[in-house]
């Protein structure tokens, strides 16, 4: 494991092979990242929630950008799921799928293995399909900000951060790496 001082990560999370986690990201309560062959990598602020499952394809590695947000039970395999991205709760993404910046992976929604998704989209279904553009990039961001201060709260035993959260601060801070980091998004 790789670890780029990680924000929180529950005990009960269990890490196998070569997992590469980035500066500021959690790892929730029972989540399970595995890699036998390949890699997978959890991107700066992202957060894998609790009893999220992460695997990598036979040949193929999972990468969750910065700012993605996993949520509970979902089932990330194999993917790229480039920045800025909600996964919703139980959704199952499978080998080869490429999830375009700011999207939304509806909760339960399954997408095959080789589905593209275009930046900015709204999937939903079973099998998954864009149903339209979005504009929620901003509120991503805002989400795994949320979900880093949250993570150092949890690792020094504060489980009450979010009472005190100041989304106009982070908006600001969201505003802020957007236009730092969006020429690496493909965003102009």
């Amino acid at each position: 494991m790789i670890a780029m001082s990680p924000a929180y990560v529950d005990p009960t999370v269990r890490l196998f092979g070569d997992v590469r986690l980035g500066e500021d990201c959690s790892l929730w309560p029972y989540a399970v990242i595995r890699c036998e062959r390949a890699f997978v990598s959890v991107g700066r602020c992202a957060s894998v929630q609790d009893h999220a499952m992460v695997h990598i394809g036979w040949d193929d590695p999972t990468v969750i950008g910065d700012y993605c947000t996993i949520g509970h039970r979902a089932v990330v395999h194999g993917c790229t799921i480039e920045p800025a991205c909600l996964i919703g709760v139980g959704a199952t993404i499978m080998e080869r799928c490429v999830i375009g910046h700011g999207s939304i992976i509806a909760g339960h929604c399954f997408l095959p293995p080789d589905t593209i998704v275009p930046p900015h989209s709204l999937v939903m279904g079973t099998p998954g399909r864009v149903v339209r553009q979005i504009d929620k990039l901003r509120d991503h961001v805002i989400d795994a900000l949320l979900y880093r201060d949250n993570g150092c709260g949890y690792a020094r035993g504060d489980h009450r951060v979010w009472e005190r959260a100041d989304r106009e601060a982070l908006g600001r801070e969201a505003d802020d790496i957007i236009a730092r980091e969006a020429a690496g998004w493909g965003m102009p």
